[in-house]
């Protein structure tokens, strides 16, 4: 069991989203289980990686691996490897431990990159100091956890961060959507934005966004009037290109 799921547990919070990593071949492991329980499949052979369903449940394996970048913001190449170069290659230390399922060792926490020393000082840390070249939306997703759990980045990582922020031009539009679209289904997506406002990360979605005044303003609106559920993210997106005046 590795991912968000360790950190949530280890937080006390609850996290559906289930990720396993075999250090052999998921797929394969995948297409065994439906057979027994009868799910549904869906498989990404360029990535060793499968999805199981059933009914409402899911279950994502995975192939151990490691990974390359060619360039910044090229997406990886894979290689099997084992748990250790799986947890390596992860975004940040509090999403890199597992625990074990395996009988001889069922329970036990891998913690290789101190993640739970991380988890108990509220900080978010990169692996190695080349994360934001290699995957520049990490970025994204490091202001979006800092402000979810309300930690601090790590003095490192929020150099590192400031330095790389023109690595977020090597990134495709689909994949910076993507990103921004998680932001939007956040609890208070525009703390994330003004986050990204302070440290000069938003006007890489426009040169005319502001994360403060009247966005905040529409945000806190938007919840108001779909209370008691969420606001859609489409609305949220219609907000960010409505003009602030």
């Amino acid at each position: 069991l590795v991912g968000g799921v360790v950190r949530d547990l280890l937080l006390g919070q609850t996290n559906f989203d289930l990720d396993l990593v075999v250090e052999g071949n998921a797929i394969e492991l995948a297409q065994q289980l439906v057979e027994i329980n009868h799910g549904k499949i869906t498989t990404h052979p360029r990535f060793n990686t499968a999805k199981l369903q059933w009914n409402k449940w899911s279950v994502d394996l995975a192939t151990a691996r490691s990974e390359t970048y060619a360039k910044p913001g090229a997406l990886p190449t894979v290689t099997p490897g084992s748990i250790n170069n799986d947890l390596f290659r992860r975004d940040f230390t509090i999403n890199a431990m597992a625990i074990e399922l395996n009988p001889t060792h069922y329970g036990e926490l891998i913690d290789l990159y101190g993640g739970r020393d991380d988890l108990e000082h509220k900080l978010i840390r990169v692996l190695h100091e080349k994360s934001f070249i290699d995957d520049a939306t990490r970025i994204w997703r490091g202001l979006r956890y800092e402000q979810r759990l309300d930690f601090q980045l790590e003095p490192t990582t929020l150099k590192l961060l400031k330095r790389d922020i023109p690595m977020l031009d090597t990134i495709s539009g689909d994949r910076i959507r993507y990103e921004l679209e998680c932001i939007l289904k956040e609890e208070r997506p525009e703390k994330v934005l003004r986050r990204a406002e302070e440290l000069g990360v938003l006007p890489k979605l426009s040169p005319t966004l502001k994360g403060r005044g009247w966005l905040t303003e529409k945000f806190k609106r938007a919840r108001q009037l779909n209370f008691p559920n969420p606001p859609p993210v489409g609305l949220y997106l219609a907000l960010l290109i409505y003009p602030s005046n």
